[in-house]
């Protein structure tokens, strides 16, 4: 693995934590005003904002260091609108069973995660019969950080159901889609909202 990559993988693991911190902010910030603490939510809230704002601050940095790094062209992109990776799942059949002509794949499987090309990770796993499936959640940050700003007007006006209404607009900015094609896994590539969070009630 080059300095280059090894730098993109850094600074990407950095602006993912960020991104997912702020998901699950805004999940406890909607569960703090449904129990009826919408000061905690409050306080949830401006935490999530200051990790949203170091994450996009970081994504023209990041974007750099992709490039430079050889990085695929859409995910250079996607990182420049905004939309950047927040957590992967790696899945695969619990009777399988690693013989020695296999075995070498799985082997450069794990090389390409060292790396962070899980495409060819999966490809590797294919030619070794695994039956594997992998998803990416990834979340569009300005979206994110425009419920969190509505939510937080709403808060200061007293406004908790309509608060919680906003940040349940958050979900639209998230994504989980499948980096697999195969029939036995579960469907994953849909819109969503990660992680779950409280209904949109009126805190008592």
């Amino acid at each position: 693995m080059s300095p280059a990559q090894i730098a993109a993988i850094k600074k990407l693991n950095v602006v993912s934590d960020e991104g997912y911190a702020a998901v699950r902010g805004i999940a406890l910030a909607r569960l703090a005003i449904f129990q009826g603490e919408p000061d905690r939510a409050k306080t949830i809230l401006t935490d999530v904002k200051k990790n949203l704002d170091q994450a996009q601050a970081s994504t023209a940095d990041l974007a750099t260091k992709l490039k430079q790094a050889d990085g695929p062209q859409d995910e250079i992109a996607a990182i420049q609108s905004g939309q950047v990776p927040i957590d992967f799942a790696v899945g695969v059949d619990d009777d399988y069973t690693v013989t020695p002509e296999n075995a070498k794949h799985i082997d450069n499987a794990n090389q390409h995660l060292g790396n962070g090309n899980t495409q060819k990770a999966v490809e590797e796993l294919k030619l070794a019969s695994a039956n594997v499936f992998v998803t990416e959640t990834d979340a569009k940050l300005p979206d994110l950080e425009k419920a969190v700003d509505d939510a937080l007007a709403q808060i200061a006006n007293q406004k908790y159901y309509e608060a919680n209404l906003a940040l349940m607009k958050a979900g639209d900015a998230i994504t989980v889609r499948s980096l697999t094609e195969n029939q036995n896994s579960p469907n994953t590539s849909s819109t969503t909202t990660q992680p779950s969070a409280a209904p949109a009630v009126k805190p008592n």
